[in-house]
């Protein structure tokens, strides 16, 4: 099975998890006195928020959740990204996001060394649209076990061949979570409105190899550990 042998015309919303330029509040700690209860008050204030925003936060949404990766430093590496390919990458469900973002986040953490108490984190959760025809790799995991291996020099390689094409991107399969699916754009002209959803806490402990996702902050929604974070065959 070839890995260039298959398009797909994909117009559909993505989920874009990113690190919070500031610290996500509760709004309502001192109104409602329990955790569920905290949490649909949140829920019901994003829902009441305007559907169109300003002219200025329509441009620092769009900076934060689409912008950034294309206008940040150009040398940063990923899995389809080897520094002279700039990659934006969202996922096609939240826990899928969550996966994802938490393995790297336990990897940055355990590159610096002394790191031992668990450390916190504030992440942004972005709802956006991709419309274009991307390469299509998901389903071809078993017969290409690169595609979910921890070195990325073939699948590098396969976002930069795919790039040079003048593909917009590629969808692909999630090496951090059974079933999910992610997309990868190599320019920004497919993707567009970008809404806030939520926000998350990560409460990272680098010794116990785990992170805890809270969406109110003091009620744990998961809890996820290295070794949940591995797909491989």
């Amino acid at each position: 099975m070839s890995l260039y042998d298959r398009l797909t015309d994909f117009d559909g919303r993505l989920l874009r998890n990113i690190t919070s330029l500031r610290v996500s509040t509760d709004l309502f700690d001192d109104l409602v006195p329990d955790g569920a209860g905290r949490a649909a008050a949140l829920a019901a204030d994003l829902r009441m928020r305007p559907a169109r925003t300003g002219v200025v936060d329509r441009g620092l949404h769009y900076s934060q959740a689409i912008g950034y990766p294309f206008t940040s430093d150009g040398t940063v590496a990923s899995r389809y990204g080897d520094g002279s390919v700039r990659v934006w990458y969202g996922a096609l469900d939240a826990t899928t996001g969550i996966a994802e973002t938490c393995w790297h986040q336990l990897q940055q953490l355990a590159a610096i060394e002394g790191v031992a108490a668990p450390v916190t984190r504030y992440r942004a959760v972005y709802e956006v649209r991709a419309r274009g025809l991307f390469l299509e790799l998901r389903g071809k995991e078993a017969e290409h076990p690169e595609l979910l291996d921890d070195d990325y020099a073939a699948t590098q390689a396969i976002g930069k061949h795919a790039a040079a094409q003048g593909l917009p991107g590629l969808l692909y399969p999630s090496a951090r979570w059974p079933d999910g699916s992610c997309l990868a754009a190599f320019r920004a002209e497919p993707l567009s409105q970008p809404l806030l959803q939520h926000y998350l806490t990560y409460r990272i402990d680098t010794i116990a190899q785990t992170v805890t996702v809270e969406r109110t902050p003091g009620v744990v929604e998961r809890v996820l550990h290295a070794s949940d974070l591995r797909r491989y065959r």
